[in-house]
This record gives structure tokens, sequence and C-alpha cells, in this order.
């Protein structure tokens, strides 16, 4: 039962992961790389060591500062229940009139593209917390069609939901005269199994570091990017059982 599971999970990661994998090969080997993966988003931390008398400088990259607020389930949840997946994340509020039906109607579609694949969660953290109450989020989670287990809406005390905000290089305040009272950022941030976030670039070779909710190119951009991600993270796990066994033995 075993084997048959880890064989079906093996042909998903095909199915879902192939196309973009041979579309990077493609357009990197013709400059001369064999395969480029996403960017990192976020200044890096510069580190510098020495070995052997020699002075060598390591990059850290930028990753999320710890989290932790209620789930729709009244279940403390955060960034550490979140190491080892690769999640998308955004802000909104229930009673929202403009931007997040559709933004979360189109994460919807994400969601629903990589059903199967467990190591895909979606996070959505409330910016009116006064209002979306643990209830009020569970039905939301209903109404939207959320997958139970991957798609968590988060809860909290105001002011550290709108510092996660920043943390994600994302906005949230409160403003009596947008719609709703509230003004958020539309976009959607791609985070990796150690809580970096990770991007494209675009034509121009800038880098993107976000992904519009409301546009259907990039919401494109974004299951494609995913995928590719995808394919790093099971090299990453593959790599990391390689040298768990090695050191067993």
């Amino acid at each position: 039962m075993v084997l048959k599971s880890s064989f079906s999970k093996a042909v998903l990661i095909l199915v879902l992961v192939l196309p973009s994998v041979l579309y990077f090969i493609f357009v990197y080997s013709a400059e001369g790389n064999f395969f480029q993966t996403l960017d990192y988003v976020g200044p890096p931390t510069i580190i510098e060591r020495f070995e052997d008398g020699v002075a060598t400088n390591d990059t850290l990259h930028y990753s999320i500062p710890p989290y932790q607020f209620t789930n729709q389930n009244n279940v403390p949840y955060g960034s550490r229940d979140l190491r080892g997946k690769i999640y998308v994340a955004n802000f909104f509020f229930s009673t929202c009139p403009t931007i997040c039906p559709a933004m979360n109607y189109n994460l919807k579609q994400v969601q629903d593209r990589f059903l199967g694949y467990e190591d895909i969660n979606f996070v959505s953290f409330t910016v009116d917390p006064e209002h979306d109450t643990v209830e009020v989020l569970k039905e939301y989670e209903g109404r939207i069609g959320a997958e139970e287990g991957r798609w968590f809406f988060l809860t909290g005390e105001k002011e550290a939901l709108y510092k996660t905000a920043n943390d994600f290089f994302l906005s949230a305040q409160v403003d009596p005269e947008a719609a709703g009272g509230f003004l958020h950022s539309e976009n959607l941030v791609l985070v990796d199994w150690e809580g970096r976030i990770r991007s494209r670039r675009d034509e121009q070779g800038n880098l993107k570091a976000v992904y519009s909710g409301t546009s259907a190119d990039e919401i494109s951009q974004l299951k494609d990017d995913i995928k590719v991600l995808i394919a790093e993270y099971e090299k990453h796990k593959s790599v990391s059982e390689h040298r768990a066994s090695k050191e067993r033995d």
C-alpha cells in the first residue's frame, strides 16, 4: 500500500511539473545554463566566516520572521507548521466588497490545480480580526470551497497581523475611506519550504516578487512557478534523504 501511494505521488508530481521543467530547461539551456529556478525575494544577510585562514562570505536569503495566529478550526497555526511546505499567502477580509472575492476565487483555481499534492498549502490572513472570528472564517472556508487541511484562514491580534503583512512585503491598514474600511494588497506571495519568498523575473529581468491576485495572466504565472518550485523541492528532498541514508550507514 505504501509503495502504491509513493508511485501515485510520483506520477502526480511528474504530471504537474514536467511541462514547466522542460520549458525552463529549453529556455535557459539556450543561454548556457541547464536549469534555473526561481529567485529569492528580500534583502539577504551576508555572514563572513574564516576557513583555513581565508575569509569567505555566506549568503543567507531573507526568510519571513516567525508568526503564529489562530486558524478557522480554532487551533494555533503559524510559520512553524508550514516548515517543509510550499505555500501561497495573501491578506483579505471576509466582508471585502471589492478585490477579495476575485482574489480568493483565483486562489481557489490555484488550489484546484494542485489537488492531491499535500506539500502545497494556502494561507489567508484577515486584516479585520474584530469581525473575522474563528466562526466567521470557518463559514468563509466552506463558502469559497477551500480544501480542509490545505487552506488556512488566520485571525489574531491586529497589530501582529499587520506586522506580518509587512514581513511579506504586503500592505494592510485601516482606512475609513476605502471600500469596507480597510486597505490591503491584492497580491499573492509564493513561499518555499524554508520560509523564503520566491519569484520569477519579468521579460526585462526585473524581479516580480509578488503575483496579482486579480490578474488571470499572473495567476497562470503563479501556477507555472509553483510547478518549478515543486521540482526544486523534490530534488531538495531527494538529496536530503540520500544524505540521511548515508549517515545511517
